[in-house]
């Protein structure tokens, strides 16, 4: 395997472009044939670099995916064509994923003229429709490797099935596909599709001021993906597309809608991309696709964890079984206080655990945001409903140990934090849960904003600032209240011993003063009265029972 001369990732030593940076390469293992060449041209500045991003087909109750079809599989056969080389074996057919030059002219009528996306298993190029005046075109290409030729025979089938099952497709938000065709010569398939000058909503994040897009734009968005996500799983031939993250979806800068692309042509996924699985890619991929269940909630949960990356930052890839676990994990205001308690709730009900407590169809969900969007723009949200709406009592649960990794995991987990496996008993017997207790809250002094308290509904409460970068997020945050930035990131910490509240500094650059005269020395545990105040940096809060 080569390296990347760019970003270092692997890639074949045939391969002229990076399949994760899109990189084009001035030379490749020692000893092979190099060339000097340019550097490739910006992928975000030319055209939307994601049409190279492959994920699996979408399924349908009409349409089933091939075995063989996967990620996990491609790795067999790719053991079986080297067991079988040099035997008597059927041949196979071998084709190399080599970039085409410009002006290269496809089917006696699509000429090259860049490459604008893809990785090993194909690439997208921008190209000029020579029967049409040279209207620019996306031209996808996907090579199918080490298959056999009753594979091979197969394979075209397919191609041409799910060709047609898209060109049949009609909506604002999908790319209209112009022509599909096979080049037996280069065992290559192509597709031509509308080209669609923009970039995707990974790159809109990217660029985004603090790693986050206003609420305005990702309502407006998840309106639109709603709408096409409706008619795709209304149609005659249910398609649900299972892969809806932020690099598949496109906003053509032409007209500032949303673009959904990648249905699923390639037949097998990416190695390189991160989390990619079977069915769809971990953290945007609900529980229930994994064991094989599929239904159009799939999407609507597919569509608000994309949504939550969009206005927290935060990335589902890197907590994929956690992060909408909300008990355990910040809240969406928790992360972002600017969001509004309506669209917190609108993204919570998006990706429930369970599929029946999720907007049950692309519509209702678009005419939630829909709505929502209306409230935006004339000031009806609310910004002062708590972060925490769970009343002033908690249930205790007991603390048990994974039966196959043995981590520390809450007794009602149904899957364990740290290994993911599916816990036996989780929510039966030995989620033991105590009687209901009374919590308590900080309430922040000196401030006149109506959201300025916080339940301590956790046996024990980080209090600090919040960090996306470093994957900080208190149970406490003060970032708001702390402009001069004086409170650090894991601050202090209270937590309780049986009915009584502790708290200790954490090794702050700025201390923890109780009532102005008891300074905390690191891990100092002090015992909190009801109306104690506890300065964190330049943050006075009031603790308060109850």
């Amino acid at each position: 395997m080569a390296l990347c001369a760019e970003c270092g990732a692997e890639m074949a030593p045939e391969e002229n472009f990076c399949g994760k940076c899109g990189a084009r390469q001035s030379q490749h293992l020692a000893g092979s044939p190099s060339a000097s060449v340019e550097a490739a041209p910006d992928l975000d500045a030319v055209a939307g670099s994601t049409y190279g991003n492959m994920p699996v087909e979408p399924a349908s109750p009409a349409i089933e995916q091939p075995s063989g079809s996967t990620g996990q599989l491609s790795d067999d056969r790719s053991q079986t064509s080297a067991a079988v080389e040099g035997s008597d074996a059927r041949p196979q057919r071998k084709s190399r994923s080599t970039a085409l030059p410009p002006g290269k002219v496809l089917n006696n009528r699509y000429e090259v003229v860049r490459r604008i996306g893809g990785g090993g298993m194909g690439a997208v190029y921008l190209a000029k429709d020579r029967n049409l005046g040279d209207a620019p075109r996306a031209v996808k290409e996907m090579i199918q490797s080490h298959i056999d030729e009753a594979q091979h025979e197969k394979a075209i089938a397919d191609f041409k099935r799910e060709s047609l099952l898209l060109t049949a497709l009609e909506h604002p938000s999908i790319p209209t596909i112009y022509d599909y065709f096979y080049d037996d010569l280069s065992a290559r398939f192509y597709l031509v599709m509308k080209y669609i000058p923009g970039g995707d909503l990974s790159a809109r994040l990217r660029k985004a001021a603090g790693g986050r897009v206003d609420e305005v734009s990702v309502s407006e968005w998840g309106m639109q993906i709603a709408d096409v996500l409706h008619y795709l799983h209304t149609r005659s031939q249910q398609i649900i597309y299972r892969d809806l993250k932020p690099a598949n979806v496109m906003i053509d800068s032409n007209t500032n809608r949303v673009m959904l692309i990648d249905f699923g042509i390639a037949r097998w996924v990416n190695r390189q991309e991160k989390g990619v699985t079977a069915v769809g890619t971990m953290g945007y991929a609900p529980p229930e696709l994994f064991s094989g269940q599929a239904d159009p909630r799939v999407d609507i949960y597919s569509l608000g964890a994309t949504m939550f990356h969009l206005l927290t930052g935060s990335d589902p890839q890197d907590n994929p079984l956690l992060i909408f676990d909300f008990s355990k994990n910040p809240r969406p205001r928790q992360i972002n206080p600017a969001l509004s308690s309506e669209m917190e709730q609108i993204l919570m009900r998006a990706v429930e655990y369970k599929p029946e407590q999720r907007f049950q169809s692309g519509a209702e969900m678009r005419d939630v945001l829909t709505e929502h969007l209306q409230k935006l723009h004339n000031g009806q949200v609310s910004y002062g409903a708590p972060a925490y709406d769970l009343g002033g009592q908690t249930m205790r649960v007991s603390m048990v140990y994974c039966g196959f990794c043995g981590g520390r995991i809450a007794g009602d987990d149904v899957f364990c934090a740290h290994c993911g496996a599916r816990q036996p008993l989780a929510g039966g017997a030995s989620a033991s849960l105590g009687p209901a207790r009374p919590t308590a809250k900080l309430v922040v002094a000196g401030t006149t904003e109506l959201d300025a308290s916080f339940l301590l509904q956790k046996d024990s409460n980080l209090l600090g600032r919040t960090d996306p970068q470093s994957n900080i997020f208190p149970d406490v945050d003060l970032s708001r209240f702390d402009p001069q930035t004086k409170v650090s990131r894991r601050h202090a910490r209270i937590w309780r011993e049986g009915e009584i509240f502790m708290v200790e500094d954490l090794g702050s650059v700025n201390g923890t003063v109780v009532n102005d005269m008891i300074h905390l020395s690191p891990r100092q545990p002090h015992a909190l009265d009801s109306g104690d105040r506890i300065r964190i940096g330049e943050t006075t809060l009031h603790f308060l029972l109850g």
